[in-house]
């Protein structure tokens, strides 16, 4: 194990909002075994923990109720102790603390077959005693499983008796309806019985890992939408299991969603390789045992499979090579970092850039903020399209100082040429005045004032609005293709040499677009390796 922290940083108090209407509908919380997971997974191996903030649209309601769980200074004090080498056990167990604290609150109100705020706390008493959860969960008031799916699912016969047998046999981990759950050790000869005779092809080495298995935790996951591509937020599902049944559970992944047919080909024969090229298969891979896949499009004739078959085994004996100065490859995240560098950095006396929006890693997508008369002023829970059709900028900068107005730059990245969309500048200038015509979810005062729910209207002529293009140079005609193929006021085109540095060439397309580029371009680039060229 590494043994280094990891911290999951996020807001809690946000609103779901209406699709249409972009009003209120309902405060957006996590089950109660979510946070929990990260203590689980926390016990047996090095920090892995979520710090909670307040989201910028959060109400008062939320704020005072969810106080005591709020850790941004926790957050600064470990990581400052974390980079100077101090020990941080201290300031650990008072976040470890926190999310107990938040766990509590999630489940105060009492649930019908879930766990109440005393048994999180029993449960996590009994890991501090080092004992596991799922002893706890046999132990304690048995949940019974109920977990159903919809008629309207698209599911064969046999993965919908397989899903009824976990009801007659397993108890919840937690709650009677997660997508998860427990065989007790009394009940799992006969349920592996039944198991059997709904499925007489299970092979040998399935039968054999199921039979030694220790604690049985069923996955229960669809994974994929009606047209068979991914269904992302099922990615973290097997994961999650993981994380809060532990490294000791013995996980099967029950998958009977409909995938794509060739991924079932792929499956069949090199669930490794399958693996490699799908992001939801190898989350399930990463955190299970064993699968089954019981799909309407599968024509698969082995439909069991046991994590040697799809997990390369972890070498006791690891290399380590000495990191290299130049990237090995260089990709879409590069862009979207380089892009997010510059116009956070530039120092010029002339312009003042305004980050509304980013998308590098670690970058954000959950709201757009702009600045007007002393405040900012935020949307929030942003659609991926607008009323419109149009599409939702990778990055949204806001300029000040070229013309009278303030300029809202809206940049779409990507890798390459190819990958960018047709006349996308009108698209990405048009995501911003569509949204201009909601209320705003949330303002603070400048420069660092608290965030407080809001809606004004900011009215779409008080701004001027432009639109660029960002990818990376990889062959002849590329410049030629982009220019004619996204109709933005600004392209940037990335030039990375052998050594990993960077020039970026601007050329623009309107006179808005053109004093843009110029003033960029003017502006000090503190980075030796990163040059701007205008065109």
């Amino acid at each position: 194990m590494s043994k280094i922290p990891y911290l999951y940083v996020t807001e809690i108090g946000g609103f779901e909002l209406d699709t249409n209407t972009r009003e209120r509908k309902a405060a957006r919380f996590p089950n109660a075994a979510v946070p929990f997971s990260y203590l689980t997974y926390s016990h047996e191996s090095s920090p892995v923990l979520p710090i909670y903030e307040r989201s910028a649209g959060a109400d008062d309601i939320t704020k005072e109720c969810y106080k005591s769980v709020f850790a941004e200074k926790e957050l600064v004090e470990i990581v400052g102790k974390i980079l100077t080498k101090q020990d941080y056990s201290e300031v650990c167990n008072r976040i470890k603390e926190k999310v107990l604290e938040f766990v509590k609150i999630r489940s105060s109100e009492f649930k019908k077959n879930s766990f109440y705020s005393a048994d999180w706390q029993s449960a996590y008493y009994a890991l501090k005693n080092n004992s596991h959860f799922l002893d706890f969960v046999e132990k304690s008031d048995v949940i019974k499983y109920k977990k159903k799916i919809a008629d309207k699912t698209i599911a064969t016969e046999t993965a919908r008796k397989f899903i009824s047998l976990t009801c007659e046999y397993a108890i919840g981990i937690s709650s009677s309806d997660l997508p998860f759950c427990l065989i007790p050790k009394e009940n799992k000869e006969k349920f592996f019985s039944e198991i059997k005779t709904l499925y007489p092809n299970l092979t040998k080495e399935f039968k054999d890992w199921f039979t030694n298995s220790e604690r049985s935790v069923i996955v229960l996951l669809n994974g994929f939408k009606h047209g068979g591509d991914d269904a992302q937020p099922d990615r973290g599902l097997a994961p999650f299991a993981r994380m809060l049944t532990g490294k000791e559970a013995d996980i099967l992944t029950f998958v009977y969603g409909p995938s794509y047919k060739a991924n079932w080909k792929i499956m069949e024969e090199n669930p490794r390789k399958l693996g490699e090229k799908n992001e939801i298969w190898e989350a399930i891979f990463s955190a299970s045992d064993a699968v089954i896949a019981d799909s309407a499009t599968s024509e698969m004739e082995k439909i069991s499979f046991v994590k040697s078959e799809f997990r390369k085994q972890i070498q006791k004996q690891v290399s380590y090579e000495t990191l290299k100065s130049s990237p090995l490859k260089i990709g879409e995240n590069d862009v979207d970092t380089i892009l997010h560098t510059i116009f956070t950095q530039l120092k010029s006396p002339e312009i003042k850039i305004f980050e509304g929006m980013c998308n590098p890693p670690g970058g954000d997508w959950s709201g757009i903020s702009v600045l007007s008369n002393m405040f900012e002023y935020r949307w929030l829970s942003l659609p991926r399209v607008s009323h419109s059709g149009a599409k939702r900028p990778d990055h949204v900068f806001e300029i000040t100082g070229i013309e009278t107005k303030p300029i809202i730059l809206s940049v779409e990245s990507k890798e390459n040429a190819q990958a960018l969309e047709e006349n996308i500048g009108g698209n990405l200038n048009r995501y911003l005045t569509d949204l201009m015509d909601y209320s705003v979810n949330a303002r603070r005062s400048l420069p660092i004032g608290e965030w407080k729910y809001d809606d004004t209207r900011l009215d779409s002529d008080d701004f001027l609005f432009a639109s660029a293009a960002a990818y990376i140079f990889m062959k002849e005609r590329d410049f030629e293709l982009v220019e004619n193929k996204v109709d933005c006021d600004i392209i940037f085109s990335y030039y990375f040499d052998d050594n990993g540095k960077c020039t970026i060439k601007i050329s623009s397309y309107s006179e808005l677009g053109k004093k843009i580029a110029e003033a960029v371009y003017r502006a000090e680039c503190p980075f030796e390796n990163l040059s701007l060229v205008i065109v």
